[in-house]
């Protein structure tokens, strides 16, 4: 085991945090083993994506994406911009399922947004995790169009 003083673990974290992947790193202090430093386990990495997607949209987020999808205005930019990229590929994934909508361009969207989001599968995963409900933003959507006139 590698014994190294806490000054030196102050002065050389980086090195020593890299050294601790491979093997235990003790740490003393006056001599004494205050602590080790042991290589983390090996497992399924946490995914950021189902980090954000477990916190539910605020109603002011909601009507954001319902105004953007309302507007008609299907430039990547825009909605690249808008938000989460994941959420609003399967916004857009969701839109392009209702007859009012174009589905060509949508799917389009969706792939330049978050590749892959309009095949069956990966649209099926963000299904499961999504923090928009279909049968939430779909009425706002069309309450927003109604209201704009198109």
């Amino acid at each position: 085991m590698y014994r190294v003083n806490a000054t030196e673990l102050k002065n050389r974290l980086g090195p020593l945090l890299a050294r601790a992947e491979i093997e235990p790193v003790a740490i003393l202090r006056y001599g004494r083993v205050v602590a080790h430093l042991v290589p983390a386990q090996k497992g399924p990495k946490p995914r950021a994506a189902s980090a954000r997607a477990a916190r539910r949209l605020s109603r002011a987020e909601e009507e954001r994406i319902a105004r953007l999808c309302a507007s008609g205005d299907l430039r990547p930019s825009r909605w690249m911009r808008a938000g989460d990229r994941r959420v609003l590929a399967g916004v857009a994934v969701m839109l392009a399922s209702q007859p009012e909508f174009d589905r060509v361009r949508l799917l389009a969207l969706a792939e330049r947004l978050f590749p892959g989001m309009s095949t069956a599968d990966e649209f099926a995963k963000w299904l499961e995790r999504a923090t928009v409900k279909a049968a939430r933003l779909l009425p706002m959507v069309r309450r927003e169009m109604r209201r704009s006139g198109r």
